[in-house]
């Protein structure tokens, strides 16, 4: 397991464990979705790029969720995980740019360009 699988199981039993605590209910691991399979079905630019865009997402949600929670120690668990977490996004696209993967998103269009059309 990596680095960064274990930081994830970490983080995964820090936030169940405060659920825990609180006799309320965690979500279920992924782990055991996971299969013994060495072939992807997939190409690695589509995987990395679903992968920075969950990533994205998640920095997503815990900010939201730092944003609306009245308990200190869960605001301090997910703004720490949101950095921990931009970090490996920025791997993801570092080995975009790497690959020549990145694509650029769609630009506005240029006003002044626009106005000076007769």
């Amino acid at each position: 397991m990596s680095k960064k699988e274990k930081n994830f199981v970490k983080r995964f039993g820090e936030l169940s464990a405060i659920l825990a605590k609180d006799e309320l209910t965690s979500p279920a691991s992924w782990v055991s979705e996971v299969t013994n399979s060495t072939v992807s079905p997939y190409s690695d630019k589509l995987m990395l790029n679903h992968i920075d865009i969950l990533v994205s997402a998640a920095v997503g949600y815990f900010a939201a969720g730092a944003s609306i929670s009245q308990r200190r120690d869960l605001a301090m668990k997910f703004t720490k995980h949101m950095a921990e977490i931009e970090l490996y996004a920025e791997d993801g696209v570092q080995l975009l740019i790497k690959y020549g993967w990145m694509e650029q998103p769609p630009l506005t269009e240029d006003r002044e360009s626009l106005r000076n059309i007769k």
